[in-house]
C-alpha cells in the first residue's frame, strides 16, 4: 500500500511538473508569411520548426493570407522548413530564439521540383515587428563568458542586466541598488521560468529577490532579459521593469562540468589604514548536469523527456572588509571619560525642571528633566566618575570589559 501511495505521489509531481513548465514557460514563437517570386500567397504550405538542441517539432500549415504562427516555443536554437507541392522547398536553421522574442520569418518559395532544396543559415533578426515592447537581453554565451565576482555572497546572473541600456546601478554599482529607465527603486519584478518571485507577506520582488533572496547561478541560467517598456498586460505589477530569467534544459547529448571560485586572505591585499589583512575565505562552487531521459515511458518515437540538474554551495569565513571599532580606552574603563567631547550626565541626579514650560518647544533651554554631569572627586574634572564612587566599583561592565581589546590605533 504504501509503495503504491508513494508511485502515485511520484506520478502527481511528475505531471504537475510537466503543466507547470506549460504554463508558466517565458514563450517564443516565430511567425511570418509564405508567398511565390510574383508575390502571391501560398496556402496551405506545410511549416515544420524543429529545435536543433532537442528533438522537439512543431508543424503548422499556412492560412488563406499565407500567414503561419507557432507559438510557446522555448529559449533556443531552430530550424524552419517549409514545404509545397510544386515548389522548391526552403530550410533555414541557426534561428537563435530569445525569451519573450517573436521572430518574422518570411519565406519566398519558387517554381520547382522536391528534390531540390533550398538551405538558408541565418539567424533571427532581432528587431521585433510584432509587438511594441523594448528589451535587453544576456545572451549565453555572454553569461558563459563574462565573469563573476565572489565578493561576501553567493554569485547571481542577474548582476548582468547591469550591462544592458537604461540599467543604472547607482553610485554603488552594485545590482541589487539597479533602477530602469529612471524608474522608482525597488518597483521592479523578477521571474524564472516564467514564475514570479514575489515574496508574499514581504510585498517585495525584482532585484531584491533574483539577485539577493533567490540568487540564480550564472551555470544553471539559459538567458536573462529585461523588459523595459511596452511589455505584455500579464506583467502588471510593475511600474518599471520586468526581470527574467530561464533556466537550462537538458538536449540531446549530455553535458556537465564541475566549478569553484575561491577567494583567500592570502591572495588579498592589505586595506588601506588597516594594520592587517581581514580574514576572507570564501568559496563558491557547484556542478550540473543535463541531457535526456531514455527510459520506458519517457522516451519514444512520440515523447522525448530531458532533464538538467545544478547545485551549488557557498561558504563564507571572515569578511571582505574589516570594520574600524570605537572601544573604551585604559582611562575610561576607570571612569575617566574626560577625552569624551560631549557631556556625561548622572541619571541618579534626574529630576524635574520647575521652569520647564510645556507651552514652548522641548530644546536646550527649555528641558522637562535636569541632570547634573559628573564632576569627579574635586567637583572640577568633567566627565570624571569618582573612583570612590560605590557604583563604579559595584558596577557589572569590568566583567563585560574583560572581553573587549584594548584600542590599537589612535583617534
Amino acid at each position: 500500500m504504501k509503495r503504491q501511495i508513494f508511485f502515485r505521489l511520484v506520478v502527481l509531481a511528475a505531471f504537475s511538473f510537466g503543466i507547470g513548465q506549460i504554463l508558466f514557460a517565458q514563450k517564443a514563437g516565430i511567425n511570418g508569411r509564405v508567398t511565390d517570386s510574383t508575390g502571391a500567397v501560398i496556402v496551405g504550405a506545410n511549416i515544420l520548426v524543429a529545435s536543433e538542441d532537442t528533438a522537439v517539432k512543431r508543424k503548422v500549415v499556412s492560412n488563406q493570407d499565407g500567414y503561419y504562427t507557432v507559438e510557446l516555443l522555448q529559449q533556443g536554437k531552430y530550424q524552419v522548413s517549409v514545404e509545397m507541392q510544386g515548389f522548391k522547398p526552403i530550410v533555414r536553421s541557426g534561428i537563435e530564439l530569445d525569451v519573450h522574442q517573436v521572430a518574422r520569418m518570411d519565406f519566398v518559395m519558387e517554381v520547382g521540383e522536391m528534390t531540390q532544396t533550398v538551405e538558408v543559415t541565418e539567424d533571427a533578426s532581432p528587431l521585433n515587428f510584432e509587438t511594441p515592447e523594448v528589451k535587453g537581453t544576456i545572451t549565453r554565451t555572454s553569461i558563459e563568458a563574462l565573469p563573476l565576482q565572489v565578493s561576501g555572497s553567493q554569485r547571481s546572473a542577474a548582476s548582468f542586466v547591469t550591462l544592458l541600456p537604461g540599467v543604472n546601478p547607482g553610485g554603488t554599482g552594485n545590482a541589487f541598488t539597479a533602477t530602469f529607465n529612471g524608474g522608482q527603486l525597488f518597483s521592479d519584478e523578477a521571474t524564472i521560468d516564467g514564475v514570479s518571485l514575489q515574496e508574499g507577506l514581504l510585498s517585495q520582488s525584482g532585484m531584491v529577490g533574483i539577485h539577493l533572496d533567490y540568487p540564480v547561478s550564472p551555470e544553471a541560467v539559459g538567458e536573462v532579459s529585461v523588459l523595459t517598456s511596452n511589455y505584455d498586460v500579464s506583467f502588471g505589477s510593475s511600474s518599471a521593469a520586468i526581470i527574467t530569467a530561464s533556466t537550462k534544459e537538458g538536449t540531446n547529448e549530455f553535458h556537465g562540468g564541475a566549478y569553484e571560485y575561491h577567494r583567500n586572505t592570502s591572495l588579498n591585499a592589505r586595506q588601506f589604514g588597516v594594520a592587517q589583512r581581514p580574514k576572507n575565505l570564501e568559496n563558491d562552487f557547484g556542478a550540473f548536469v543535463g541531457g535526456p531521459v531514455k527510459a520506458p515511458l519517457l522516451w519514444s518515437s512520440r515523447r522525448k523527456t530531458y532533464f538538467f540538474f545544478h547545485f551549488e554551495g557557498y561558504r563564507s569565513r571572515g569578511s571582505t572588509t574589516k570594520p574600524i571599532l570605537t572601544v573604551p580606552t585604559e582611562k575610561m574603563r576607570k571612569g575617566d571619560f574626560s577625552e569624551w567631547p560631549n557631556p556625561i550626565f548622572d541619571p541618579d541626579t534626574t529630576r524635574a525642571n520647575p521652569s520647564f514650560n510645556p507651552d514652548q518647544p522641548t530644546g536646550s533651554n527649555n528641558l522637562p528633566f535636569l541632570r547634573d554631569q559628573f564632576m569627579g572627586c574635586d567637583g572640577k574634572t568633567p566627565n570624571v566618575i569618582c573612583p570612590t564612587d560605590p557604583r563604579l566599583a559595584n558596577s557589572l561592565a569590568p566583567q563585560w570589559l574583560k572581553f573587549v581589546p584594548l584600542p590599537n590605533l589612535p583617534g
